[in-house]
């Protein structure tokens, strides 16, 4: 009982640090202030999370997994991983995009160097559970691979007005990068994976994954 108690109550921080999170972005968002939303003290919160970055990881990987498990629709699942890479990094950052309040929360991502290291920690455990990671070359490579990805391409969507870029165009930038210049896959199969992921993303609704985030804290 005790157990399931403390699992509803870290559920229910983590959304009001996400609501908070959306309304003012990472940078304004103090642990006492999520303490008051909550209802609790600031010494009970940090009994569960001491530090402010560790209920930011928590988030960074309850929102990477939503993301990750819209994937698995009909549309998506029976693509190649790359394709569904071009899709993951595609749908996080359209989230943004489209919500201004998802856009903090990805801004508050990209500019927080734990969340950059936890987004391509999922991302390694990721391409275990699908099968490729051994083929895709040794354990350093593929790290620095995403990393550099990972980095790179929230500096772009971060000046994406300035540099007049869109969502497509990024993860497009991202994926090509990472499948070129780090596992040195030949231009045709790019172009092709790329292309199936453009086409299987026309027939997504987006709306379906804003439910999913919307309400990812809620069971």
């Amino acid at each position: 009982m005790a157990r399931q108690k403390n699992l509803v109550r870290r559920h229910e921080i983590l959304r009001n640090t996400f609501i908070l999170l959306k309304k003012r972005g990472m940078e304004n968002v103090s642990l006492q202030m999520i303490a008051d939303k909550s209802g609790i003290s600031k010494s009970l919160l940090q009994s569960y999370y001491p530090h402010k970055n560790l209920l930011i990881t928590d988030i960074v990987t309850n929102f990477m997994t939503a993301v990750l498990k819209s994937l698995n629709v009909t549309d998506f699942k029976e693509l190649n991983t790359y394709s569904k890479m071009k899709i993951f990094i595609y749908l996080i950052l359209e989230q943004g995009i489209q919500d201004e309040g998802v856009e903090r929360v990805v801004k508050s991502i990209l500019s927080d160097r734990n969340s950059l290291d936890r987004w391509s920690q999922i991302f390694d455990n990721w391409l275990k559970d699908e099968g490729v990671k051994h083929d895709l070359g040794n354990d350093r490579q593929v790290q620095i691979g995403l990393n550099f990805i990972i980095t790179a391409g929230g500096s772009l969507y971060i000046k994406r007005t300035e540099l007049d870029l869109d969502a497509d165009q990024i993860s497009d930038i991202m994926v090509k990068t990472f499948m070129s210049t780090f596992l040195s896959i030949d231009e045709a199969k790019i172009d092709q994976t790329i292309g199936e992921a453009k086409s299987a993303l026309q027939k997504y609704e987006l709306a379906t994954l804003t439910q999913t985030i919307n309400e990812m804290f809620d069971n």
